[in-house]
């Protein structure tokens, strides 16, 4: 929904993050040798650093000051594609570019706004990249004007059928941009910049594409990338991240649809944090919301201090949850679970997706959750909390 659009962040951040992401790794040692001969308008006299990204920082691979015209060259060895940083030292956003051993590439631009006033030839990579970048900016750019406006027109007599416009053009402003990522990413798969392509995100929870929905893609890139570039940190991230999608969705295939109303929980163990086992019968309660999550999950999250005052207005009358964690770092949980005080208990078995618990549960997707009887005759299922508070209210009387 567009009202929930907060005014969008400079795409470059956006690509920038990504490669920190994946932790691109340098370039290993080799005589090809990429320049870069750059003239920049507004720049003169002043410095300008080359950068990649390391594991857990920025390194600056070569630095020069440009002459009184803003004119520099700079230049690095590299024996695979490598995404760098050109940035001058008092400008914060700085120029992407994909780069190849032997290239030697021409940049042309202006200080103001450099991040988009350029133009970049003698790298196809760096030109996709380009491409991309300034693609998504329009776009971005879009949003944030449908977001003004929709605030703007709140108060308005009309606002229902201005509302109706601006969703419906942000809605083909979404539907464009995807498919032509998704025809970029097809066409150049050979490349890096399908990595970012696969990866563009208008904020910190909506993706261009669904890792998911759009699997397959992911996929081709994987296929094609993976061969070429074994060792380059970026390709081997993501070829994880297709490992592990695709057992998901294998595990997802097999579990099926969840329980439902009036089945019966199978009697299992739940590990507690504590190193303990539990079931559902060891719970001194009427009825337990079994609650399936994780710390890296912000839907999860979101609710967790209403689900406590449910928790302690419920308690009392013979309310108690169980928590199912799909984390696999139990000292993170051990530290979460002190300083938010959770009154309920906690399992993790720290299997994540493999766990045995969700065979047993049928559960493919979180947050989910069971209310169940003490004796595991399932009450509801994936209950929202305003849903569990009324469901409650009529069963604790």
């Amino acid at each position: 929904m567009l009202m929930r659009i907060k005014t969008a962040i400079k795409p470059c951040i956006y690509f920038i993050s990504i490669l920190f992401i994946f932790l691109i790794s340098s370039c290993a040692d080799s005589s090809h040798h990429a320049e870069i001969k750059a003239n920049i308008k507004g720049a003169g006299d002043q410095w300008v650093f080359l950068r990649e990204a390391g594991h857990d920082k920025i390194i600056t691979i070569d630095s020069t000051k440009a002459d009184g015209k803003g004119a520099f060259e700079l230049g690095f060895e590299c024996s695979e594609p490598q995404f760098v940083f050109l940035q001058l030292s008092d400008v914060p956003n700085p120029v992407i570019l994909l780069v190849e051993g032997g290239e030697q590439l021409v940049l042309m631009g202006e200080k103001t706004n450099l991040s988009r006033n350029y133009e970049v030839s003698g790298s196809k990579g760096s030109g996709l990249v380009r491409e991309l970048n300034q693609r998504f900016e329009n776009v971005v750019y879009t949003i944030d004007t449908l977001s003004h406006l929709f605030r703007g027109s709140q108060q308005h007599a009309r606002f229902d059928s201005i509302k109706t416009v601006i969703d419906s053009v942000y809605d083909v402003t979404i539907e464009n941009h995807r498919q032509f990522t998704i025809n970029f990413v097809k066409q150049n798969c050979y490349s890096l910049a399908s990595v970012l392509a696969l990866y563009q995100q208008y904020d910190s929870r909506n993706h261009v594409l669904n890792s998911r929905k759009d699997f397959e893609l992911f996929q081709l890139v994987d296929s094609v990338l993976f061969p070429l570039y074994p060792n380059n940190q970026l390709v081997a991230n993501l070829h994880q991240n297709v490992e592990m999608i695709a057992r998901q969705l294998r595990l997802y295939d097999k579990r099926q649809d969840m329980l439902n109303e009036g089945e019966m929980l199978p009697n299992i163990e739940f590990p507690l944090l504590n190193g303990d086992t539990i079931t559902l019968v060891d719970i001194r309660a009427r009825y337990i919301l079994i609650d399936f999550w994780a710390l890296w999950c912000n839907d999860c999250q979101n609710g967790l201090g209403e689900l406590k005052g449910l928790h302690k207005k419920y308690s009392p009358k013979g309310f108690q949850v169980l928590q199912v964690s799909l984390d696999k770092d139990l000292s993170q949980l051990h530290k979460w679970y002190e300083h938010d005080s959770i009154p309920w208990d906690v399992s993790a078995d720290l299997k994540q997706w493999d766990s045995p618990i969700l065979d047993s549960l049928s559960i493919n997707s979180i947050p989910s959750n069971y209310l169940v009887s003490r004796g595991g005759k399932i009450m509801a299922r994936n209950l929202n909390l305003r849903e569990l508070d009324e469901m409650l209210a009529k069963l604790l009387r």
